[in-house]
């Protein structure tokens, strides 16, 4: 009869370092999916938010000097900036676009319109049919933030638009030959008629969802050119 005999200790550590092993190699594979995961969410949460970004100011660029009905309103109604649009001194009469230079990368940009049944219209969830409205877009907190005024009730709306958002800067495409064409794009400050408005260049710097990769720089930038359909 045999003697039995069990597993010596050197064996005994040759398997436990070998499954300690195996268990590392585990445990990098599941990091290292973990960490592609992560990444790949970053980048589709930014992505959406540069779309939206871009779908609401192309949205509110092309609805400027909007009025709903053209058989009882004219463009008229934008003529008297006091009596009709008293929000901020940044309209001069019949002006449906304004903006201001910022220091750095803080443009703002100002929209106004008389608001309809569109569900396109304005910031805030809902808008009074018949009131005149003016919404001013900057960066804030690291948001695209939105004061949404109603200039006819006088109620204010602060809204936090779209997270992520680390600067804007804003250019005008104006025709300065009278061609009917863009010619030069400039700063809101350097704009000195806003009737030869065009187009709006508007680009948003993004936090970067890779930063801190090799490589990667802090943000990303964003531009879109929007054509703008309302003149003075």
């Amino acid at each position: 009869m045999k003697t039995q005999r069990g597993f010596s200790l050197i064996e005994l550590m040759v398997a436990i370092a070998i499954g300690l092993l195996l268990l590392f190699g585990l445990d990098m594979v599941f990091v290292t999916m973990n960490q592609t995961y992560t990444l790949r969410q970053k980048l589709s949460s930014f992505q959406d938010n540069e779309r939206m970004t871009m779908w609401i100011l192309a949205s509110s660029i092309r609805n400027a000097g909007y009025f709903p009905n053209p058989v009882s309103t004219t463009p008229m109604v934008f003529t008297n900036a006091v009596a009709s649009f008293p929000e901020s001194g940044a309209f001069s009469a019949g002006q449906s676009l304004s903006g201001t230079t910022g220091t750095g990368n803080n443009d703002s940009l100002s929209v106004r319109f008389i608001a309809s049944t569109s569900a396109f219209q304005g910031c805030s969830a809902q808008l009074n049919q018949g009131d005149r409205y003016t919404d001013t877009f900057s960066v804030s907190g690291g948001y695209l933030t939105c004061n949404e005024t109603d200039n006819t009730s006088g109620v204010v709306n602060a809204v936090n638009l779209i997270a992520g958002v680390s600067g804007m800067v804003v250019r005008y495409g104006v025709d300065t030959t009278g061609a009917g064409s863009v010619t030069q794009y400039q700063s809101a400050s350097s704009v000195s008629l806003w009737s030869a408005v065009k187009t709006v260049k508007a680009t948003l710097q993004f936090v970067n969802p890779l930063q801190g990769q090799p490589g990667q720089a802090a943000t990303i930038s964003v531009s879109q050119t929007i054509p703008y359909m309302v003149g003075l």
